[in-house]
């Protein structure tokens, strides 16, 4: 890697001066694309800021957190009117605008300082504390990927908001603390080097941008010339071939550079998930260990804080594989009646809690069974639920689903979500299923969200085959709806695949399962797991290991990783059903556990050998129904 980055410095250092006239523009534009670019992390960070001090406010004297609170205040309130008042623009603030963009950038900076003394504040106080403070410390920071249009300010700031907390932990000393640090500095130098990469992609984009201007400027000037000049039109002509050529090599650098974007989304995915397998998984754990009441809050929150990260990672990826077309809608048997109760149920708790009555209606001419895509329309019903419970505070939520046409092969369904919450005007109407975009800007800082979820709803609504839209008014609640076709299943086969669901549900679990995963904390997390479930587990470190327990010993199914030292899963696989040709024996069973969950590596996956896929973070319900439709089951246990 080091060796690439110093090869590409060399190129850098020897293209410099053909484009150097470009340098000065492509930095402007970036800074302005960190300014126009960053008020959601700017609203994040402030929120997030608001939430600590709100989570400390009886543990930590209250002039120092009045004092740091009054900083992140000021700091906040700059860069909002910098933004708004568009002072960054010299088309608007004339000669001061230059001033504005290099204040704005401190303010950047000065933000990641004031988020660093947390690290001092607060220490030494309750572990919990600190946990919860490393989780904002961590959203923080990703929260200000944005500022990686400007490389140095975004390492400034990731540096400035998290070194301390680095140093911190190391200087208290002990293995938890040790590792803390180290797994701090590893997201430090990964967020670093995204920040580059991405620095790195845009400044070529926009460099390749401006030549192309160029290019087609003097393409107009040589069309001219040849008008006016006809005794130099050979000449011409191949100045225009010339530049056809310079223009397909320009063309093929901008293919690449897309390729690399693929790469980087899918680097990136990996690299996220691997940590969040890891502290999704020991959560899980956690909570089903004796813990008293305030430490079962705190583990709740932490829970839902990585669910939260988690999701606002999927909702991306999804959002990436829909535009890309890549996204395709699954069709198989499934309750729908079930999965609507079941997110009335899953939803009940929060809608009691802010004392909202959460009820469901049902058509009864609805079938048992319908043909669709369960995951996909969980995931519009999620999303459309969440956001009635978030903007209703009193009154009820009512899903309402009506059989709208039907017939021996297929059917129409409409869903409607309708609660009594704030409304919406109809100019927001208009831009709400907008990616990146909400009603207006107050509601980011009040009910919080990225903007994606209904974008992703429309898109999947859209793939269906169906329609989505919404009726409200301001103060008199909203009614979210979408209608979508599904297919009829018939009643015999409903009732033998019941049967045999319900049979394979109450079977136990049993077994010897050999797990490659070269993360400890992940061994550690899918150990517990399978122990939970009633498997034996033993583990190797990467593939050759893999490989060498497979000859020694017998095992039920194998966990897979994919990316491990000195041999990948996909390799170890590969020479496992080799020998498995050869010595003309039994097929063992091999399921992908992995963080790599970009379009087209489930397909990788099953290529290379493997019979299964398992995305990480890893749920412990996911895992045991993997392992109970590959494992062999002891029914007499």
């Amino acid at each position: 890697m080091f060796a690439q980055a110093a090869q590409t410095a060399t190129t850098e250092t020897s293209d410099s001066a053909a484009d150097s006239p470009y340098r000065d523009k492509v930095l402007q534009t970036q800074i302005t694309r960190l300014i126009e670019g960053s008020t959601f992390g700017n609203i994040a960070a402030y929120g997030m800021a608001v939430i600590w001090v709100g989570l400390v406010w009886n543990k930590l004297p209250r002039e120092v957190l009045v004092v740091w609170i009054g900083a992140m205040t000021l700091l906040f309130l700059f860069r909002a009117m910098v933004h708004y008042l568009k002072l960054y623009e010299p088309e608007r603030a004339g000669v001061i605008a230059d001033v504005m963009r290099r204040w704005y950038l401190l303010a950047v900076l000065l933000t990641g300082a004031v988020w660093g003394v947390t690290s001092i504040l607060m220490f030494p106080y309750a572990q919990i504390e600190q946990v919860v403070l490393a989780f904002i410390l961590v959203g923080v920071s990703a929260t200000g990927v944005i500022y990686a249009n400007v490389a140095w300010v975004y390492c400034g700031y990731v540096g400035l908001v998290l070194v301390p907390l680095m140093i911190r932990l190391f200087s208290i000393g002990g293995e938890i603390y040790y590792a803390l640090a180290a797994m701090t500095g590893f997201f430090i130098g990964v967020m670093m080097l995204a920040a580059w990469r991405i620095y790195q992609s845009s400044s070529d984009a926009l460099l390749l941008s401006y030549k192309n201007m160029e290019l087609i400027e003097n393409l107009t000037q040589a069309q001219k010339q040849l008008e006016h000049a006809n005794a130099n039109l050979q000449t011409e002509i191949e100045h225009v071939k010339l530049m056809e050529r310079e223009l397909k090599r320009e063309r093929d650098r901008a293919e690449k550079m897309s390729a690399a974007k693929g790469e980087f989304l899918a680097n990136m995915s990996h690299e996220i998930r691997t940590p969040m397998n890891g502290v999704i998984g020991t959560l899980q754990l956690l909570e089903d260990t004796n813990l008293d009441e305030s430490q079962i809050e705190y583990v709740r929150t932490a829970h839902k804080s990585a669910d939260a990260l988690l999701s606002i990672l999927n909702d991306i990826l999804d959002l990436s594989k829909i535009e890309a077309g890549k996204l395709d809608i699954e069709i198989i048997q499934f309750d729908l009646r079930e999965v609507i109760n079941d997110l009335v149920t899953l939803h009940a708790l929060k809608a009691e809690q802010k004392g909202v009555i959460l009820r469901s209606e049902i058509d009864d001419a609805l079938p048992l069974r319908v043909k669709g895509d369960p995951t996909r329309m969980r995931q519009i019903l999620i999303n459309l639920i969440s956001n009635a419970l978030k903007f209703t505070e009193q009154g009820e939520i009512c899903v309402r689903l009506k059989v709208v046409h039907t017939n021996d092969e297929n059917i129409t369904v409409r869903v409607e979500v309708q609660d009594t919450g704030v409304g919406i005007s109809e100019d927001a109407q208009q831009k709400l299923f907008t990616a990146f975009t909400q009603a207006d800007g107050s509601t980011t800082r009040k009910y919080g969200g990225t903007g994606l979820g209904l974008a992703i709803v429309r898109q999947l609504v859209g793939l269906m085959y169906g329609e989505i839209g919404v009726d409200s008014k301001p103060e008199q609640g909203s009614t979210f709806w979408f209608v979508v076709p599904l297919g009829v299943v018939d009643e015999v086969d409903y009732q033998q695949d019941s049967r045999q669901h319900q049979a394979e549900d109450d079977t136990p679990l049993s077994g010897t399962v050999l797990l490659a995963e070269d993360n400890p904390v992940n061994q550690m997390v899918a150990t517990k797991m399978l122990e939970k479930i009633g498997v034996q587990c033993v583990i190797a470190n990467n593939g050759v290991e893999a490989l060498q327990q497979l000859r020694e010993n017998r095992f039920d199914a194998v966990l897979m990783d994919c990316q491990m030292p000195e041999m990948d899963g996909f390799e170890a696989t590969g020479h496992l059903r080799e020998k498995e040709k050869q010595e003309a024996g039994g097929r063992l069973p091999v399921i992908a556990m992995t963080a790599n969950v970009m379009e087209g590596d489930r397909e990788r996956c099953l290529q290379a050998g493997m019979d299964d896929y398992l995305g990480k973070p890893v749920k412990l319900e996911e895992l045991k129904q993997k392992l109970r439709h590959w494992l062999n089951t002891n029914p007499s246990v």
